[in-house]
């Protein structure tokens, strides 16, 4: 048990002496090489890192896609034949007319009628072939030729009484003239204007 002792106590003199102290690490010379490039490392990667700046990032912008080339408009085929005119049915039929008497004939013409709120007077010349409302009437039977409707003179001043938008004189517009003077006057009376419209000039 002595002998325990003896061996025991100068290990537990050097323990208590020892107490309170931290040891310092002692680095070997490999190691110390090797935190020296770590730390040179270090300041360089530092130096070397970009600034943060608040440059905006650039919007993407959309790439169009490729539009269709629209295809050739296909050619209307030329017609075979030539479109032709409708004709349009007369509403009243071309009468055979019988002169009457001009004498009455200008009586009537130079009227008021009530039906129509005027006369003939009121739209037609009889000294002058220039337009009043409707066309001048002076020479009237020397220009119906002109107006190719195939009618004699006197079958085109009746169809214009009775009918008058059969046919309208150039750069006159339609239904100018009331369509109701077959109503208006009777066959004879209406011979009776023609009679005094023919007689307006030679």
């Amino acid at each position: 048990m002595k002998l325990v002792l003896r061996l025991v106590a100068p290990l537990i003199a050097l323990l208590a002496a020892a107490c309170g102290t931290v040891a310092t690490p002692v680095w070997s010379e490999q190691a110390q090489e090797t935190q020296v490039a770590l730390a040179v490392t270090s300041e360089h990667l530092t130096a070397i890192a970009p600034t943060a700046t608040n440059t905006p990032i650039p919007e993407a912008t959309a790439t169009p896609f490729p539009t269709a080339t629209p295809l050739p408009a296909t050619p209307t085929p030329a017609p075979t034949e030539p479109p032709t005119a409708t004709a349009v049915p007369p509403t009243a039929e071309p009468a055979a007319v019988t002169v009457g008497n001009a004498d009455n004939g200008k009586v009537l013409f130079e009227t008021f009628r009530a039906e129509v709120s005027f006369a003939c007077a009121t739209c037609h010349h009889v000294d002058s072939e220039e337009r009043l409302i409707g066309p001048g009437l002076l020479n009237l039977a020397n220009r119906v030729e002109g107006y190719g409707t195939g009618e004699t003179a006197a079958e085109y001043v009746h169809h214009s009484i009775v009918a008058p938008n059969d046919f309208v004189v150039p750069d006159y517009p339609a239904a100018l003239m009331p369509q109701t003077y077959a109503q208006v006057f009777t066959e004879e009376e209406i011979n009776d204007l023609v009679a005094y419209v023919l007689s307006l000039g030679s």
